[in-house]
């Protein structure tokens, strides 16, 4: 399996619990008027717009659906630019490794310690799990990016 089918299957479930989200949202002003709010609908809409959030990273670095500023960037020789590329891209890959990892070992905790969100009583753990596998889908994206650029610097492709 590649990165890019992992990709589009975390962006299909965000896609899944965005839709679950915004019919729990608009059920709930429904309902209000008549006086049955739906319960911890706040809460759940947290939670939704975190996953979504999450487990969209991955793809939209993929396609490149990012915000990017090259003005100065563009005006470097082609070497430096593709070094500082690969530089950024690996930096940026570790950092978010390393929230991905902070997110597990805080998802474990949450397990452990049974900490439940206020209004609902759900477990917290899940929702900080599926936080930490996007953050980790955008860290290998990152990576694979790295790749990619230092095989095309050295004139190659990189893949088989």
């Amino acid at each position: 399996m590649d990165m890019s089918s992992v990709n589009k299957f975390l962006l299909h479930a965000a896609g899944a619990i965005l839709v679950a989200t915004m019919a729990m949202a608009v059920l709930n002003m429904i309902l209000r008027p008549f006086g049955h709010p739906i319960t911890g609908s706040f809460e759940l809409m947290g939670f939704g717009s975190a996953m979504v959030t999450a487990l969209g990273l991955g793809f939209s670095l993929e396609k490149k659906a990012h915000i990017s500023v090259d003005i100065l960037f563009d005006r470097l020789p082609r070497q430096l630019r593709r070094c500082l590329a690969l530089l950024g891209q690996v930096v940026c890959g570790l950092f978010f490794m390393a929230i991905s990892l902070k997110m597990f070992s805080l998802s474990v905790n949450f397990m452990e310690n049974g900490e439940l969100s206020e209004t609902l009583e759900i477990p917290f753990y899940p929702v900080t799990m599926i936080v930490a596998a996007g953050i980790l889908c955008l860290s290998l994206n990152m990576f694979l990016r790295a790749w990619k650029t230092f095989f095309q610097a050295r004139g190659q492709t990189g893949q088989r």
